[in-house]
């Protein structure tokens, strides 16, 4: 049954974690700015949840059909125009629809970015690494090709001075920040402080008189 499991959650980065932080140990990769979600599929039935677990899956029925593999997915969902990610304000034009019209559909395309897997199949590959896990996904993305799919690239970044650099280039872009993942992680459920840190973009404030 395509039931959801509960997702692995990250930790904001504070400057006061930094000292504690061995960037080696850590993978990079952008943070996007849709939502999060799980894809649960299998023989004869495909389910797509919200991070808190919520069925959408009546509202995306595109991603649902792209969905032809064996296995439960990690990712972020997005609304992607030509090669284009869209602004938060396109997706959440899709969501809470429960049937969607051909022209929302065609006007308002979902897309997913995949961060992560947790079952190929039925083996359960969330005591494994994040680094082996990551291999998991990108062969199984290779072997099915599903459409309205990617997996999200990890980027590099040498010192705090190169990650500061990329994070400051997410301004007024489609995407949030960076996500810093410890390449020993396993995919628990919840927010465990240190195996996964979010490092947002500054908020655009207006200090006015």
């Amino acid at each position: 049954k395509p039931v959801f499991r509960p997702l692995m959650l990250a930790s904001p980065l504070e400057d006061e974690d930094k000292p504690k932080v061995d960037l080696a140990a850590y993978a990079f990769e952008w943070k996007w700015d849709g939502i999060r979600v799980q894809i649960a599929a299998g023989p004869g039935e495909t389910r797509l949840y919200s991070r808190s677990g919520d069925d959408i899956s009546y509202s995306f029925p595109e991603i649902i059909a792209a969905a032809g593999f064996d296995g439960v997915l990690d990712g972020e969902l997005l609304v992607v125009r030509d090669g284009q990610v869209g602004t938060f304000n396109d997706l959440q034009q899709r969501l809470g629809r429960k049937a969607p019209s051909a022209a929302l559909l065609a006007s308002h395309p979902a897309f997913v970015h995949l961060y992560d897997i947790l079952f190929d199949g039925e083996k359960d590959l969330r005591p494994l690494p994040f680094i082996d896990r990551r291999r998991h996904l990108i062969a199984l993305f290779a072997r099915e090709r599903p459409p309205l799919m990617d997996v999200s690239p990890l980027i590099e970044a040498a010192d705090w001075d190169a990650l500061e650099a990329l994070r400051q280039s997410c301004d007024r872009s489609e995407r949030e920040g960076l996500m810093l993942k410890r390449k020993d992680s396993p995919y628990v459920a919840g927010r465990p402080k240190g195996p996964w840190f979010k490092y947002k973009r500054d908020a655009l404030t207006l200090d006015c008189v």
